[in-house]
This record gives C-alpha cells, structure tokens and sequence, in this order.
C-alpha cells in the first residue's frame, strides 16, 4: 500500500481504500449485490457500512450522511442507494467531500478500482 499524504492529520498514513470525490449529499449504491453487514459511527472513518457479497468479499462505504437507509441482514441489490456522501470521518475532515471505498477479500485490502466500470474512473 502506497502511503499518502493527509491533510487533516497532518502525516503520511497507508490509505486502504479509495476516495471518491462527490458533492456532499451525493447518492451511495451498493457495489456489488449483497447483504448489510455492518453499520457503524467509526470514530475514525465516521459513519460506515459494511456490505457482505460472499466469497470472502466485502465492500465498506465511509463518512456516509446517514446510517437511517438500510438495516443490519438488509439484503442490497448492485446500485441500491444505502447513504449518502457526508463529512463524518475525522481521520478526512480536512479533504473535500468525499466517499471513502474500501474492498475487502479474505480479510486484505484490495484495488477497489478494479470493481468500477472503466468510464467512472475518467472523469
């Protein structure tokens, strides 16, 4: 993992994830069908959501709006909206909204880019 610089904490840390840059308020869709795994205000990474797609993948969605759009065992279609883009993590407080986007396989980080359609990453 690249280290990258943050400007709110002032130092240069390991980012796991991916940061999508979206006005605040912007819609949050599921990845990937699946089920809520985990809804939680991360003091970190503020309001977070885990979404389990089996085969050991998880995707995890931070410094969301909201927690109130989906419930624990909720089952999620691919682009159902589950929250939307805030200003809750405080490790980020200092960069411009954004959605944090991690995907996990097995327990380790991965590209999460590898999951976006080629057009979304060129704009």
């Amino acid at each position: 993992t690249d280290l990258l610089y943050s400007k709110t904490l002032d130092l240069w840390t390991t980012h796991e994830g991916l940061d999508i840059k979206a006005e605040e308020g912007s819609q949050v869709r599921a990845a990937m069908d699946g089920v809520v795994s985990e809804i939680v205000n991360d003091p970190q990474w503020g309001m977070t959501i885990a979404l389990d797609h089996g085969s050991g993948i998880i995707t995890k969605y931070s410094n969301l709006s909201t927690l109130d759009m989906v419930t624990l065992g909720q089952k999620v279609k691919k682009g159902d909206i589950i929250s939307g883009v805030g200003k809750t993590a405080l490790y980020e407080i200092g960069e411009e909204p954004h959605l944090h986007f991690e995907v996990i396989k097995d327990g380790k980080n991965l590209d999460p880019k590898i999951y976006f359609p080629k057009q979304t990453l060129n704009r």
